[in-house]
């Protein structure tokens, strides 16, 4: 690949990415912990301290480094700063996917160019999208991506599998679910850079276990909420969330889980066929295909077996996650492993009738991609004034400034 396709295709994420929601550039604010914990704490307490501090339990370093990053620039220029840097990291899974690294997986170039395109304009993940916060999500995906693709004697490429794979280590808890992957990839194929990669991981998950255990209670501690486990609850989540999510996006799904007919029947054919096809691709795939798909069945059983979601009202756990609007992030990677087994269904060597019902399947993608392609846009809460405000207060001032989503604010001692 030259290197100008190279940039094209650079150009080309980057330009869908700010198409779903333009004011991550246009109108820059701080999102949640990007403004509350990852800057603040760079802020008051020093870059280099900062990245050494846990959060809810574990180490994220990803964004501690972006928070850091952030204090380079003047405050004004700090949410489009922390906002780049989540597009970059957004976008690089859809560019390794179109390198030739995935030659021998997917041969077909214009295959790999539309997995990178429906990547990038996934349905139901405007949680995820170009905010700092959630940016170890792409990162878990991109650091499969490492463990699942060709090696490459490139000094450069391995500069890079290893940068992300140490990234990844440090930045949340995915170091857990993709070591035993990356174990499984080496025993089945003895590639040796594949031992080097799962070194990496195993340090992370050393890393991330004393962290866990000498972290302060008080930030893993929570008011207890009953998990709520029932059938019928982990079936709507799989069919709705996940199947039906990844096709029509939360905006389909949300008019669809109102209906009478979902509720009483619909959901368990859906949540059936899901599973079914899952289930084909992990004794037929290819070896890339199947890791991914326990990649996915890892972070969701995490995701069910712990209070991960919180919602407004105190509703037991499993009852909250089937609603549309509640935890996208925990749904992204079986999003992506379900869709990644519809397109992988379609090819020539699986029978007939799964292939057209795979393409029909694959059909309705359209429909979450068209009602999904725009994120709703932040509130403006006039953050240059903010910034006015704090550039003028005196030294060891204290200064709160409002951020999204609504209620949430960032505290920062003027220096």
């Amino acid at each position: 690949m030259t290197w100008q396709l190279r940039c094209l295709i650079l150009f080309i994420a980057v330009a869908i990415v700010v198409s779903r929601r333009p004011d991550v550039v246009f109108n820059a604010q701080f999102y949640a912990e990007d403004g509350r914990v990852w800057y603040a704490d760079a802020y008051n307490l020093g870059a280099i301290p900062s990245l050494f501090l846990p959060y809810a339990g574990y180490l994220t370093t990803i964004q501690r480094l972006g928070g850091a990053v952030c204090q380079i620039v003047p405050f004004l220029w700090a949410p489009l700063v922390s906002n780049l840097i989540a597009i970059v990291i957004q976008i690089l899974p859809a560019t390794l996917i179109t390198s030739s690294r995935f030659s021998v997986l997917i041969p077909h170039r214009h295959t790999r160019l539309f997995l990178a395109f429906l990547y990038l304009a996934f349905p139901n993940s405007a949680e995820i999208h170009a905010n700092l916060s959630n940016t170890q999500w792409h990162l878990a995906i991109l650091a499969y991506l490492v463990v699942a693709a060709t090696p490459s004697p490139d000094l450069a490429w391995r500069c890079f599998d290893l940068g992300v794979i140490l990234l990844l280590a440090v930045s949340g808890p995915f170091c857990l679910f993709l070591a035993p992957l990356t174990a499984i990839r080496w025993w089945l194929r003895r590639e040796r850079w594949s031992l080097f990669l799962l070194s990496g991981l195993s340090m992370g998950i050393l890393l991330q276990g004393i962290t866990i255990i000498t972290s302060s209670r008080s930030t893993l501690e929570r008011v207890p909420i009953p998990l709520g486990t029932a059938l019928e609850s982990l079936t709507k989540i799989l069919a709705g969330q996940v199947f039906l999510g990844a096709l029509v996006g939360k905006n389909g799904y949300a008019g669809i889980a109102q209906s009478y007919l979902w509720n009483s029947l619909l959901f368990l054919p859906i949540a059936i066929a899901g599973i079914l096809a899952l289930c084909y691709a992990l004794f037929k795939g290819p070896l890339e295909l199947r890791l991914l798909i326990v990649f996915g069945m890892f972070n969701l059983s995490t995701a069910l077996a712990v209070q991960a979601i919180r919602a407004a009202d105190p509703l037991p756990i499993w009852e909250a996650m089937k609603s549309p609007t509640i935890g996208q992030r925990y749904y992204f990677i079986p999003m992506i492993a379900f869709l990644s087994t519809i397109v992988w269904l379609i090819s020539r060597q699986n029978p007939r009738k799964l292939r057209l019902a795979a393409t029909m399947a694959l059909a309705s993608l359209l429909i979450g991609i068209t009602l999904d392609w725009r994120h709703p846009a932040f509130s403006d809460l006039n953050f240059p004034d903010y910034a006015n405000q704090l550039a003028a207060s005196p030294t060891g001032a204290k200064v709160i400034i409002p951020i999204n989503p609504p209620g949430w604010s960032m505290e920062l001692i003027k220096h």
